[in-house]
């Protein structure tokens, strides 16, 4: 087979005879020709085998003390490189991917230098290592922690809550859990996630007063974006109809008589409830639970764009995610709008404060620098989002943020070169997105700016042109499709506007890249259940939403791979199995190409490899995920409020 090209003019091959000994010479040529040569490699695909064999370097190592090498083989390896999709063996170097290819490819390409095989997957399918990149590890840890009473099923390590689909069965199941607190201090408070008015009714400060007067009850919606605490709550906290007044939009977002605090309202009781809600019991139990279950799904990376920058939460995450058994690196980026409230008449010290928390991070736990994210309007599961056109009964929508206030910021950070996540949920919401979005675009292009549309419920064709006209990118949480969309239909949004949400099929025609996320705990954190939810796009009841908006399977792979990775910065690191990358991989029982696109979620995982280390899922929790019968929680990014009660 004749050479792509002359090795000895290739560049790297330059570099590297000019850097080696006579001995690493003789070793590094004989690889860097075999890898060219080798099973008809692309020569792209060689070059990168070439630098992942790690034979550059000023240091004079000999074949002895080199790192220890090991060769994973497997049935397949799903690569998610266009150049080389598929392999059956992968060898690692320390916590990197130093060759793929097949077995006898690597072989030749490593020569002499000793390694060790493993087996372990040789029956088992090899992907990159999931990336989610958008989850908030204090609200899992949380929510997770305290009595689940929802409206779907939640399997998790350890637990089980089984799904209450009406008012009648969630008051007996609240009554349930005050029983199970007979005989405790009357004062201690019963803290319950999953409510959801539109399926359980209404239920607020006068009627948890008639189930319960004496002990605390504080129910946090499914949504996460609201509170509602009974008359005994209240007093325990300390909260009064003084404590909600002269607080701007916080106020407005409160109501006394119903006991309810709901967006920006819930920063004014938060503090109060937040050490029992977030007490050092609860967070380490449901530290342990959230762990396992990402080792359960195959996720290797994390990121919480968000974060309340405070410093008491910053190192709870540094000492709980810095052990050796957790199986993936969590990245934060700051939460925007809290930080744009607090210095917005000094833009040059809100800059500085932002820049100060790349210095924060440690191991396992980072900062991704210069990124930030800003908020719209309210929360979907709430039906808080603001729309162009009437709810159906309706009501109103809220902001989050103003529009005037995500305008400034949104300018602000544009300037400075930041990365913009912004959450959207309503197409009103979204017009605000839009029109700041091309402003900015016109009057201060940028390239590469990555500006990432956050959620992305409901949506116009229009708008969506728009966005890619200007090479956004589309964060999209397709489990509202599979939650929401059968209700929704007949409460608030009607059939039109509820069956199309999450429109990528829209947005594939566009080709703007396309990224999948839970927003955990507003969906579980199963990145083969969203890829599911994506392609498929059936609802509760068994039928298709919006069948033109459903994606293909290799568009959704690559949603939560290599494309998650690109909205984060990091396509050079993680996200694909290629020379020179972390050797992260998610190890499945079954190949997601192989099975019926409708099976795609019902795929076990055995557990990862993380930076070159074996995690295997405990049996129990391989298939810890929802029931067919889910709808789980919208958004929660500024619950990130309760480190303010741990500080």
């Amino acid at each position: 087979m004749p050479l792509p090209n002359c090795i000895c003019r290739n560049p790297l091959f330059n570099e590297f005879v000019t850097q080696l000994s006579r001995r690493k010479f003789l070793l590094g040529t004989g690889a860097f020709a075999a890898t060219v040569l080798a099973d008809n490699l692309h020569p792209k695909t060689a070059t990168a085998q070439t630098e992942g064999l790690r034979m550059l370097g000023d240091n004079e190592k000999t074949i002895e003390n080199l790192n220890p090498i090991t060769v994973f083989v497997a049935k397949k390896i799903i690569t998610m490189e266009a150049d080389q999709k598929e392999a059956t063996a992968v060898a690692v170097e320390s916590d990197r991917i130093l060759a793929v290819g097949s077995l006898n490819s690597i072989k030749t390409q490593l020569g002499s230098r000793p390694y060790t095989l493993d087996r372990t997957f040789a029956d088992k399918v090899i992907m990159p290592g999931f990336v989610e990149h958008h989850v908030h590890p204090m609200l899992g840890v949380l929510t997770m922690a305290v009595e689940i009473i929802s409206i779907e099923d939640w399997t998790v390590p350890g637990k089980n809550s089984k799904a209450v689909p009406d008012e009648k069965t969630y008051i007996a199941r609240l009554q349930e859990a005050l029983s199970k607190m007979s005989g405790t201090d009357p004062n201690e408070t019963l803290f319950t996630w999953g409510y959801h008015h539109y399926f359980h009714g209404k239920i607020y400060r006068p009627q948890l007063d008639e189930i319960e007067r004496n002990r605390p009850i504080v129910i946090w919606h499914r949504s996460c974006h609201e509170f509602i605490l009974n008359t005994a709550a209240l007093k325990k906290y300390g909260i009064t109809e003084t404590t909600l007044q002269g607080r701007g939009l916080a106020s407005e977002q409160s109501n006394w008589e119903k006991g309810h605090f709901f967006e920006k309202g819930m920063e004014i009781i938060v503090p109060f409830i937040g050490k029992d809600l977030a007490s050092p019991e609860r967070a380490k139990e449901g530290l342990k639970i959230f762990k396992l279950y990402l080792l359960s799904k195959g996720i290797t990376t994390i990121c919480e764009p968000g974060t309340l920058s405070i410093r008491p939460m910053h190192e709870f995450w540094e000492n709980g995610l810095n052990t050796e058994d957790t199986n993936f690196r969590t990245y934060f980026v700051p939460d925007g709008r809290s930080l744009f409230d607090k210095y917005k008449n000094d833009p040059d010290a809100l800059l500085a404060k932002v820049e100060s928390f790349k210095s924060w991070g440690r191991g396992k736990v980072q900062w991704l620098p210069m990124q930030i994210k800003l908020f719209a309007d309210g929360a979907i599961f709430s039906q808080a989002m603001q729309m162009q056109k009437p709810y159906l009964d309706g009501h109103k929508g809220e902001w989050i943020a103003l529009p005037e206030d995500y305008t400034t910021a949104f300018k602000l950070f544009w300037d400075a070169g930041y990365q913009i996540h912004t959450h959207v949920n309503g197409d009103e919401g979204l017009q605000v997105v839009t029109d700041g979005l091309e402003e900015r675009f016109n009057a201060n292009p940028r390239q590469d700016h990555r500006f990432t549309v956050v959620h992305f419920a409901v949506s116009s064709e229009e708008q969506v042109k728009r966005f890619g006209k200007m090479n956004a990118l589309i964060s999209a949480n397709p489990y509202y499709v599979r939650s929401l969309a059968d209700r929704y239909s007949e409460f608030g949004l009607g059939p039109e506007r509820a069956d199309n949400m999450v429109r990528l099929g829209s947005v594939a025609k566009t080709g703007m890249p396309i990224g999948l996320h839970s927003d955990m705990p507003m969906a579980p954190a199963d990145p083969l259940f969203l890829a599911w939810c994506a392609i498929n796009r059936i609802t509760v009841s068994g039928r298709t939403a919006a069948p033109d908006q459903r994606i293909s399977i290799d568009l959704a792979l690559k949603a939560i791979t290599l494309e998650a990775a690109y909205f984060m910065r990091l396509e050079n690191e993680i996200g694909s199995i290629k020379a020179g990358k972390k050797a992260d991989f998610a190890i499945l029982e079954q190949d997601p190409f192989a099975v019926p696109v409708t099976k795609l979620k019902d795929i076990t995982v055995w557990g990862c490899v993380f930076e070159g280390q074996k995690f295997q899922a405990p049996k129990t929790a391989s298939k810890a995920t929802l029931s067919s019968n889910v709808n789980i929680a919208p958004e929660v990014e500024h619950l990130g409020l309760l480190t303010q009660a741990i500080g």
